[in-house]
């Protein structure tokens, strides 16, 4: 199996797992967006779209070094906001993740393997990401994608705790 077929792949995973979460949320009965649970977790609506800005940021800004896909959008919901829903409707929340993910699985489609090899370079990003290559800026994204779904799920059980009394 190629690189590019394991991206795809992951992403693929990613969705599913998503998915279905959002479909779990939405039977108990949460469809607020706003909710964030007692314990001061990150908002439904923040968690759905910040998913989609790590495609964004993984992509856009850390492997082609250019400019979120929906600056405005992306400034909502980055790293390092405090969680709050935004207000943004699901409809666009969904939106952003589809085109973002699309972008992403694009770019997975046409990579050669040195493109995987890229390297980030110190002035181009956050420290944190300065010295992996793109193969390793892309496990980060699903792994941070898949950390924010177990948020979903937390979410999911602390409404249903509540609503159950």
């Amino acid at each position: 199996m190629s690189e590019n077929q394991d991206i795809l792949l992951a992403a693929k995973s990613v969705r599913t797992w998503r998915n279905m979460e959002i479909k779990l949320l939405s039977k108990a009965g949460c469809d607020d967006l706003s909710y964030r649970p007692q314990n001061g977790m990150s908002s439904f609506g923040w968690v759905l779209a910040h998913q989609a800005a790590i495609y964004d940021f993984s992509v856009n800004m850390l492997i082609e070094q250019g400019p979120p896909m929906n600056p405005e959008f992306f400034k909502l919901y980055q790293p390092g906001t405090d969680g709050e829903w935004a207000g943004t409707p699901l409809s666009e929340i969904q939106a952003y993740y589809d085109a973002t993910e699309a972008n992403l699985l694009d770019w997975a489609k046409k990579a050669e393997p040195a493109d995987f090899e890229k390297v980030i370079e110190e002035g181009t990003a956050p420290s944190f990401f300065v010295g992996q290559s793109c193969r390793e800026v892309l496990t980060n994204a699903f792994t941070h994608l898949n950390y924010h779904t177990g948020h979903l799920t937390a979410l999911r059980k602390d409404w249903e705790k509540i609503k159950s009394g």
